[in-house]
């Protein structure tokens, strides 16, 4: 957990990160994420639902923050870190939202690079078509398969997030996804 202590010094940020840019220092930066980590906290764990998460997050934007201060002209250091920190969570939530549907893309790549002839020209009536197929393969997953996939794929729900939506147990939403990702990898080479 992140500790916080009451504010030590009376300049503003604007003067603390004036400060900063005349003599990069430690103790100006230590200062700041005393200031605002109890905020950031806040509004990471808005974003990401997790503590451990948020945790690492602020971290990891304070870890990020030195250079980023020296290069940009910042009138309210605030409403800055806001945005930085934001952007941040923002980013990562996209990364992990990617990361889960190259899982469902890979499982389609195999699977139709392996069945498609040898000469065939790609072209949109073929994307279609694929999304068509693993529709219709989600579709026929048995009901905890199904719905833990659509949870943590589609959804970009987490683990956690899908035992607390399902009567499913931390193991059995697992063992569902790697099942369900399995069985759509058949169910798509049946329907192509």
């Amino acid at each position: 957990m992140l500790l916080f202590k009451k504010r030590t010094d009376n300049r503003t940020d604007e003067e603390l990160l004036a400060a900063y840019k005349r003599r990069p220092s430690e103790a100006i930066l230590g200062l700041l994420f005393r200031r605002h980590s109890h905020k950031l906290y806040g509004l990471c764990l808005s974003y990401l639902k997790n503590q451990q998460d948020a945790e690492d997050a602020v971290m990891d934007c304070f870890a990020e923050l030195p250079p980023k201060m020296l290069k940009y002209n910042i009138e309210d250091f605030e409403s800055w870190l806001y945005l930085v920190v934001r952007n941040y969570c923002i980013r990562l939530l996209k990364e992990r939202a990617r990361l889960r549907t190259d899982g469902l893309d890979e499982i389609c790549e195999e699977v139709f690079v392996e069945s498609a002839p040898q000469n065939a020209l790609y072209d949109i009536d073929e994307e279609e078509r694929r999304f068509e197929v693993l529709s219709d393969a989600i579709d026929q997953l048995k009901g905890g398969q199904r719905k833990c996939i659509i949870l943590f794929y589609l959804e970009n729900r987490s683990y956690q997030e899908i035992t607390e939506l399902t009567s499913f147990n931390l193991n059995e939403v697992k063992s569902h996804i790697q099942n369900g990702r399995r069985n759509l990898k058949n169910l798509i080479l049946k329907l192509t």
